[in-house]
């Protein structure tokens, strides 16, 4: 009995720390996801010109829709990646918690 209360307290230090893993590479996804936009968004304006110049004005009308848009669509971009993160570490804590507490149950009835 006091094998499985040990554990129980084992499992709950390690969940809040798994969790905590989790989040920190989640935001780390979410960073590295933006640098890439932003190199995408760097090479499509540097290519510009040469598409323009070979004359494919259909090929250089679609590429250049995706460099024509504005900051602010960028920045609106990275707000919905950032509210999508912060939803996604709610959900995590809520997983957590109720983690712990079916551990916690598990471990008083045992």
């Amino acid at each position: 009995m006091g094998e499985t209360r040990s554990e129980a307290g084992d499992l709950a230090r390690e969940i809040p720390a798994a969790y905590g893993r989790l989040v920190a590479t989640r935001r780390e996804l979410v960073a590295a996801t933006d640098a890439l936009s932003d190199h995408e968004r760097r090479a499509k304006v540097e290519n510009a010109d040469t598409l323009l110049e070979a004359k494919n004005e259909r090929t250089a009308a679609l590429y250049l829709e995706g460099i024509l848009d504005t900051p602010e669509h960028a920045e609106l971009l990275s707000a919905k990646r950032r509210a999508e993160l912060a939803h996604y570490e709610a959900r995590l804590e809520v997983e957590r918690i109720e983690l712990l507490v079916r551990l916690l149950e598990a471990a008083s009835r045992a």
